[in-house]
């Protein structure tokens, strides 16, 4: 219901208004029928309004000077003008005041219905467009804090968001926090259910920074939030305690939190992400439910944190391409740093750990356990089923083996598609001049990736493929004797017969000519 007042200082005409026009049936709620002006504004200031429907001629105050001040307070209100004069001032000024109405009484039922549907009419597409804005803007807003955190954002793209939207983005010193909401034993919940939870503690997260206005943050994954922390640096570690004392009273899941040194410029803000997205590593040896401090890196066994990432790093990347033995090899090197734990409890914790990191690289290729090999939450049972390091391992391996299979079976359909839909669009353009810079434009690839998966595809160049393709072309045109070569070379993309007969010799062995006598 859209909030209105009625202003008028007749009683006879307010109370027609009030017992003749449907209000409720036109979705507005009158807050107020006042016939003091002055009463009016007091009530105005103190409450929110939609619209504004007031006579113009009253004693103190005048219905223009009322719409004047109402629309200081509020720039969208919609003002609803009546008047007892056909007074040419008053019309003209309540124009200027960009009036929305301007009624004569006696008052029309009728026609104030028409300018109040209207009216209600322009207010709903106004929230609509509102509210299409600032989806947009939160979306805009993400996507920036996230460039700016990992240093992809050039100062001329940042220089134009900020002129468009209304955005603080630090100048003085900041730091970069992660924000990771923990995992918890997926037998305590269904995997909807986690997710339901997973919202709320991220929702609640969010809410914080906001209230306590604690800088610009963004998703970073699924359970992870950035955050350019612009709070008091001396309150820092303090004050994301309290926001992890409010994710544990606020629900079943915790969060554990990292931050990198505070920087004075934008540019070392990646700096200072890459510290905590280092840091957040940690919490496999340090523990979760907690901020993990700078200095805890130096813990005697986190100091294994870096080179266990670093093989993760490439045990990871190698099954995404499929590398098998190398697979081997890093699950080899990663099970050599078990043998040296002291309690069996670590071991769960190393590989579940393993597990999770896995999980968070899937989701950056829009994958998961789920969507690759139908799993639910239940490999974390699985894991502490296992009664031996090796047996863990063995698990793990094949796994790995599983995932690598699929993702390269789905990159060889996918590529197997892209390729059928190159070549397709490379016979039917031939006699156009197609150049790979082009060609990548058009399938939204850059024009190295797509010419490496070309080359790997095709095993020839994307300029190699188009030569044999438009030589195989004007073989099958030379056949047709009623086309001349020069006709035959134009078809084929080439508009000097000359450089034509030359390319074509150099293809088949002989000239365009003596190709059609021998056909």
């Amino acid at each position: 219901m859209y909030k209105a007042i009625v202003v008028d200082d007749e009683n006879y005409d307010l109370e027609g208004m009030r017992q003749l026009i449907p209000w409720t049936e036109l979705g507005i709620e009158v807050l107020r029928w006042e016939n003091k002006p002055l009463a009016a504004w007091s009530f105005i200031e103190q409450n929110h309004l939609d619209i504004l429907i007031t006579d113009i001629k009253m004693p103190i105050m005048s219905g223009l000077e009322l719409a004047k001040l109402a629309q200081q307070k509020n720039n969208h209100v919609k003002k609803v003008f009546i008047s007892g004069y056909q007074d040419f001032d008053y019309a003209k000024q309540a124009l200027d005041m960009k009036a929305d109405a301007y009624l004569l009484k006696p008052v029309e039922d009728d026609e104030l219905i028409e300018i109040l549907r209207r009216i209600v009419a322009e207010l709903d597409t106004m929230k609509e467009e509102e509210a299409v804005s600032m989806d947009s803007f939160e979306f805009i807003r993400n996507d920036v804090v996230l460039h700016l955190l990992e240093g992809d954002m050039d100062e001329q793209t940042l220089h134009t968001f900020l002129q468009k939207y209304s955005v603080n983005i630090p100048k003085t010193a900041a730091a970069a926090v992660l924000i990771e909401v923990d995992r918890v034993l997926p037998s305590r919940y269904s995997e909807r259910d986690h997710a339901i939870l997973l919202d709320h503690t991220l929702e609640l997260i969010m809410n914080y920074i906001d209230k306590r206005n604690l800088g610009l943050y963004c998703k970073v994954s699924a359970a992870r939030i950035g955050l350019i922390y612009t709070g008091s640096d001396i309150g820092m570690a303090d004050e994301l305690n309290r926001m992890i004392d409010q994710v544990r009273s606020g629900g079943p899941l915790t969060a554990t939190i990292s931050f990198g040194d505070p920087v004075t410029d934008r540019g070392s803000l990646v700096s200072s992400f890459g510290q905590a997205r280092e840091l957040i590593g940690y919490k496999m040896f340090l523990g979760r439910d907690r901020i993990i401090l700078p200095g805890e890196a130096k813990w005697t066994e986190a100091r294994e944190v870096r080179d266990v990432n670093s093989i993760l790093d490439q045990m990871f990347t190698a099954t995404v391409n499929y590398q098998l033995v190398r697979i081997c090899d890093c699950m080899e090197e990663l099970f050599q740093l078990v043998k040296t734990f002291k309690k069996p409890i670590r071991v769960y914790h190393f590989s579940l750990h393993i597990v999770m990191k896995l999980e968070h690289y899937l989701e950056q290729m829009n994958e998961s356990f789920h969507s690759l090999l139908g799993w639910g939450n239940d490999y974390f049972d699985t894991i502490n089923q296992f009664e031996t390091a090796h047996d863990i391992q063995s698990w793990l391996q094949r796994t790995l083996f599983e995932i690598s299979e699929m993702v390269y079976t789905r990159k060889q359909s996918r590529n197997n598609r892209l390729f059928d839909e190159i070549t397709g669009y490379v016979k039917q353009h031939l006699s156009e001049e197609i150049t790979l810079k082009e060609m990548a434009n058009h399938f939204a690839y850059s024009p190295n990736h797509l010419g490496h998966m070309f080359k790997v595809t095709m095993g020839v160049s994307f300029n190699e493929y188009m030569a044999m393709c438009r030589m195989e072309k004007a073989k099958e045109l030379l056949r047709n004797h009623k086309l001349k070569v020069y006709e035959v070379a134009d078809q084929v993309g080439y508009k000097s017969l000359t450089y034509f007969s030359r390319a074509f010799r150099e293809y088949a062995g002989m000239t365009p000519g003596d190709y059609r006598k021998q056909g």
